[in-house]
């Protein structure tokens, strides 16, 4: 059975309001509501995130404060409880501790009165607050066809502590490319964007953190809150390999930034890690959550680049779809079809992005046949998915 993904147009230009009540009419589309006539999943009581992000400073391709509040209005209307979610960055900057992570939301227009609804940095004030989820309790075998044998990739999934707690999710992503996983989108801003630091410092690294022995100040928070006791203090701080599970508690807390972490991760790896970590985070909040893609002010780079990249190309519209595979496929096919060409591959010629999508798929996350209906003209005659 094909999942069903819509669609509504936009035009580059078009104003926040117009947009705000597209995000609206989408969210009503999927999940139900007034002009649906149809019942909402999400239920009184419900702590349902609205995940986005906020941006780097000098980037201007985010989705903006008014699309926010579009979606925390929805849910409020719906009886849950709203918050606007999102963890610290694993590299240091604006977004790399809850305290300035918020003030830099503020900073650029999301405020509580703006948005509607309080932020909260879903993995604690240095990405220390975090849920250990081993992926084989939620039946993850691996996927035989992309050669996995066992739990696949990630054995434990580090999950964001607000994140786990949350009923569900409606997820806004602003489309992209990346340099790592050659597209970002719905996979990436749950999967990457709802890990803790460790997850993040687990699907970008396949080693242990290494200490930086000039800027150590053996003060011993790092062996204080390692979880594995595989920290020890000998005038500086030494990482026992043998015991060292990968958490990143040690990154989190640092106050001297003394812990390195290696960027090695191939980019292959890294998508279906991505991936693992969507099918952990999403356990049993599906029948709560929907994601949407905003393709508009579409970049090369991401939005945590802190520079005002121009659009690739004209705006295009706005996805939705209860299932986060069917609408990356339906995202790729539409900018396709838009240019004329793999735009996703022409800005990163060196990243197979399809890789999330097809692994994602294959792990049982969703599905890569949908059916593309656009708000108020119905189902679209497209070619067949390739």
């Amino acid at each position: 059975m094909k999942s069903t993904v819509f669609f509504i147009r936009s035009k580059t230009g078009e104003g926040l309001d117009s947009l705000a009540q597209k995000t609206r009419r989408m969210l009503e589309s999927t999940l139900g509501g007034s002009t649906s006539g149809e019942s909402v999943p999400i239920k009184k009581g419900d702590l349902i995130g609205v995940k986005t992000t906020f941006g780097e400073k000098g980037n201007i391709g985010h989705l903006k404060p008014p699309i926010v509040r579009a979606a925390v209005e929805y849910v409020r209307a719906a009886g849950a409880k709203p918050f606007v979610v999102e963890t610290n960055t694993l590299y240091v900057g604006q977004r790399s501790n809850a305290i300035d992570h918020i003030q830099h939301a503020y900073n650029r227009g999301f405020t509580p009165e703006a948005i509607g609804a309080p932020i909260v940095i879903a993995d604690g004030l240095r990405g220390e607050n975090d849920f250990s989820m081993p992926l084989p309790q939620l039946g993850f075998k691996g996927s035989k066809a992309q050669g996995l044998k066992g739990p696949g990739l990630t054995k434990t999934a580090f999950i964001a502590g607000a994140a786990k707690a949350s009923s569900g999710f409606v997820s806004l992503s602003h489309v992209t490319g990346h340099m790592l996983t050659g597209l970002g989108a719905t996979l990436k801003n749950i999967g990457m964007g709802l890990a803790s630091r460790g997850g993040k410092l687990a699907m970008h690294s396949g080693v242990v953190p290494k200490i930086l022995t000039d800027k150590c100040k053996a003060c011993g928070l790092c062996a204080e809150f390692c979880p594995a006791g595989a920290i020890t203090i000998k005038g500086y701080s030494i990482i026992d390999a043998r015991k060292c599970i990968g958490c990143g508690e040690c990154l989190a807390v640092c106050p001297h930034e003394a812990v390195k972490i290696s960027w090695d991760e191939n980019t292959e790896n890294l998508q279906k890690k991505v991936a693992e970590y969507c099918l952990a985070i999403l356990k049993g909040k599906e029948k709560k959550s929907v994601f949407l893609n905003f393709l508009i002010h579409v970049t090369e780079q991401c939005d945590c680049m802190d520079k005002a990249y121009p659009p690739a190309f004209e705006d295009i519209g706005i996805l939705a779809s209860r299932d986060p595979v069917a609408v990356e496929q339906a995202t790729v096919d539409l900018v396709r079809e838009h240019v004329r060409e793999d735009f996703f591959h022409k800005a990163w010629p060196n990243i197979d992005y399809t890789t999330q999508i097809d692994y994602a798929h294959e792990i049982g996350l969703g599905s890569k046949d949908y059916e593309l209906i656009e708000v108020g003209r119905g189902t679209l005659q497209r070619a067949p998915t390739k």
